[in-house]
């Protein structure tokens, strides 16, 4: 089993999870379905949502408190380096998707699958590079005071958007991620987030892949 050592790995397993999902989806895309292609720039806006805003906290809360705590400046750099050419993919790739609500064919379907193909590969190699180089040493912080700030700083930028993350960490998640989630966050704070304030992300995103099983 794999030991989840801090949230931003728990996260990495649903971006991972979407990315698979976009795939299947656009790969089976049903020629002129505008109801499919709706769904899916639904999902979507969920997606770049989450992907902003998470990397957008790590560039402003939690890798200044990472230097501040003794962090190399180099790593957060190289990794700052990799947030920009994920954004530019993003924006390609949201930009395809846009394309797709508006002309649902097979023929946007292949576009936009190879749009976020390619958003995937950039990723996939920085999160493999966090897990691999940052991971480690982060997950030995994460009882400092620098870093409970950081966290009370996290949770105060998204206040009333709690719901549809935890929806959104926990939708396909098999029991290592759950777990993981679990070890962060007090079991019953996850049950209570997803179970009212996680209704939206269940009704609206959860169905569009529940659709395609």
């Amino acid at each position: 089993m794999t030991e989840h050592k801090t949230m931003n790995t728990v996260i990495h397993a649903a971006f991972r999870r979407d990315l698979a999902r976009f795939d299947s989806a656009l790969a089976g895309f049903p020629d002129g379905s505008h109801e499919r292609a709706h769904q899916l720039v639904t999902a979507w806006d969920n997606y770049q949502y989450q992907l902003h805003h998470h990397h957008r906290d790590e560039e402003t809360i939690f890798w200044p408190t990472f230097r501040e705590l003794g962090a190399e400046e180099s790593l957060t750099t190289d990794l700052g380096g990799e947030h920009a050419r994920m954004l530019a993919a993003l924006d390609r790739a949201d930009e395809v998707m846009r394309r797709l609500e508006g002309d649902p064919s097979t023929a946007r379907a292949t576009e936009a699958r190879a749009a976020v193909g390619e958003l995937g590969e950039v990723l996939q190699e920085h999160l493999a590079h966090e897990e691999a180089d940052l991971e480690p040493w982060s997950a030995t912080i994460l009882d400092t005071p620098q870093m409970k700030r950081a966290e009370v700083a996290v949770r105060k930028a998204h206040k009333g958007a709690a719901g549809t993350f935890v929806a959104w960490l926990l939708d396909g998640a098999g029991p290592d991620d759950v777990a993981g989630l679990k070890k962060q966050m007090p079991p019953p704070v996850v049950a209570v987030l997803n179970a009212v304030p996680g209704r939206a992300y269940r009704k609206n995103v959860a169905t569009v892949w529940s659709a395609q099983r």
